[in-house]
């Protein structure tokens, strides 16, 4: 299977929109641009939950018959879906009963989506619902591209007209050189500008030893970007000093960036260091979709 930063730098043929469906008003519409802009197909996915399985929430046994809530999803997929037609979107869809993660596993690798999106419509949601622990493992078990919408997103009304802006939050590590590579190359291939942030302790604001860290940090973004040699595109590169979820939160609003990208190694997910407290914590502020 290849890598996810492989995958970014082209843009998606099939997106795979999983849904727990009370998050579609919120998720759909970026769903639909993203597909359009891409011209890929769609389609949206729903884990019913399976009466026969240990686990299953006890309240459903009680209070849901599986044929009516089977029904309810269908009806409700098929609804969006009808939306997406007609905004001129190929659309489908697929109600199937299990576990979500092992299940949606199973529609990538019959479906071969380039790209999934997950959605939350608030932050406590966000913890326990698709962007909870469900998502760490589609984030490390499933290698695609994954693009997430946090409850704090907000469409820019003016970003089909200016050029999209891109901010890597990067931990500067050896892996950080080939990560790098692919997204200076998936900001070329959406003609975006491209903004590299390293955030540093704020401890280490006072510490003496902080003007030879941050020079050692801008040594570091030089090598990267020399190692890349890439002329059409030279990225900008920020320092910060802070607590990295606040600080990626308050670069991103201030310099209005329309995607935040985390990085990856190799097809684990994310970063151990980075998952789970800072990714969820990026993904549940973050104004704009985070890869």
């Amino acid at each position: 299977m290849p890598s996810k930063t492989a995958n970014i730098c082209t843009p998606p043929s099939r997106v795979l929109l999983a849904t727990d469906l009370a998050d579609l008003k919120h998720i759909l519409p970026v769903a639909i641009a993203h597909a359009l802009k891409c011209k890929a197909e769609l389609k949206l996915v729903h884990v019913l939950p399976d009466v026969n399985t240990p686990d299953v929430d006890p309240t459903l046994l009680v209070f849901a018959d599986p044929e009516v809530v089977r029904h309810y999803a269908e009806t409700v997929l098929e609804n969006a879906a009808r939306e997406a037609r007609s905004a001129g979107v190929n659309c489908g869809w697929v109600a199937r009963p299990g576990h979500v993660v092992p299940t949606i596993r199973e529609i990538v690798k019959e479906w071969n989506p380039d790209r999934i999106l997950v959605g939350s419509q608030g932050p406590q949601k966000f913890q326990l619902g698709i962007l909870g622990s469900v998502a760490e493992a589609i984030f490390r078990e499933i290698d695609v591209p994954v693009l997430a919408i946090g409850p704090e997103f907000q469409p820019n009304p003016h970003s089909a007209s200016q050029k999209a802006r891109i901010l890597f939050a990067t931990a500067l590590d050896r892996a950080s050189r080939t990560i790098t590579r692919s997204v200076v190359e998936f900001a070329k291939a959406h003609d975006a500008n491209l903004t590299l942030l390293h955030v540093m302790p704020v401890v280490a604001k006072a510490h003496p030893s902080t003007s030879r860290a941050r020079a050692y940090a801008e040594q570091m973004f030089q090598e990267i970007l020399a190692e890349i040699g890439e002329k059409d595109l030279r990225p900008t590169c920020v320092i910060e000093f802070g607590q990295v979820v606040e600080t990626i939160h308050r670069v991103a609003k201030s310099g209005r960036f329309d995607l935040i990208v985390l990085g990856v190694v190799s097809g684990a997910g994310f970063r151990r260091e980075i998952m789970p407290g800072t990714a969820y914590g990026v993904l549940c502020g973050a104004p704009c979709p985070v890869m």
